[in-house]
């Protein structure tokens, strides 16, 4: 089952629980959603917690062709539909919305089951107001998707995934590199991510894949000794698979 959240409602009934509870990543300056549609959300793991943070660097005013610049008096986040049943999104604000000129964000945060392993698109309506005009200025973001994974099957090095898509990492451990068997359907691009435990994302490739069996090497530089998860993923379509890499 899915989740409609209506951010505002759930502020005002459970202010001691969803006011303070993250913090925008010092990392972004520039006006945006962090992280982009490039990057997108890292996976959750079936009976394992999930908390991730994403972060709204709101711009100071805007330009709506053909009016004039207008200054932004704040935008917020009201309704996230597609979350798995169980998980929540919290705003660092009473309301919300966060004024132009600051800086906010929103805590994804909750448990998966096993019976909610799988894709889940997930839809923003944003609302904006800008000076003195009092309008609200709706729009949705759909680029961001929730993946949850099998627990069960995460982390093993045999090649996982069903049927026509799956990845099989070796050496696992690595050092250094490492190689990459991806079976997939259909000849195109693909998107790696790989994350550390706390959810920070370590590594984001294109990858090039034929149909069919492809053994790719891949250098890892610069990841200190430690656990590792990855997805790769078709950009379009629902289909994933997920490996555990341990580097030494």
């Amino acid at each position: 089952m899915k989740n409609t959240i209506t951010l505002l409602f759930v502020s005002l009934i459970s202010v001691s629980i969803a006011f303070g509870q993250c913090e925008p990543n010092p990392y972004y300056s520039a006006p945006g959603i962090y992280p982009d549609s490039a990057a997108g959300l890292p996976p959750a793991v079936a009976t394992h917690e999930y908390n991730f943070v994403i972060t709204a660097i709101i711009p100071a005013d805007t330009t709506v062709a053909p009016f004039p610049t207008f200054a932004i008096d704040s935008i917020g986040v009201t309704e996230i539909t597609g979350l798995p049943e169980g998980f929540q999104a919290l705003p660092n604000s009473l309301s919300g919305f966060w004024h132009g000129g600051s800086r906010g964000c929103l805590l994804i945060t909750g448990t998966a089951t096993p019976d909610q392993v799988g894709v889940y698109p997930l839809r923003f309506t944003v609302v904006g107001y800008m000076g003195g005009l009092g309008l609200p200025f709706p729009y949705e973001i759909t680029y961001y998707s929730l993946t949850v994974l099998d627990a069960g099957t995460w982390g093993m090095d045999e090649l996982s995934g069903k049927g026509s898509f799956g990845v099989r990492i070796y050496p696992n451990p690595a050092r250094g590199e490492f190689s990459m068997q991806c079976i997939v359907a259909e000849t195109g691009s693909y998107l790696l991510d790989i994350y550390a435990l706390n959810n920070q994302l370590v590594l984001n490739r294109t990858l090039f894949l034929r149909q069919g069996d492809n053994t790719i090497r891949m250098d890892i530089p610069g990841l200190n000794p430690g656990i590792y998860y990855g997805i790769l993923r078709h950009p379009y379509k629902r289909e994933s698979s997920a490996f555990k890499l341990a580097v030494r």
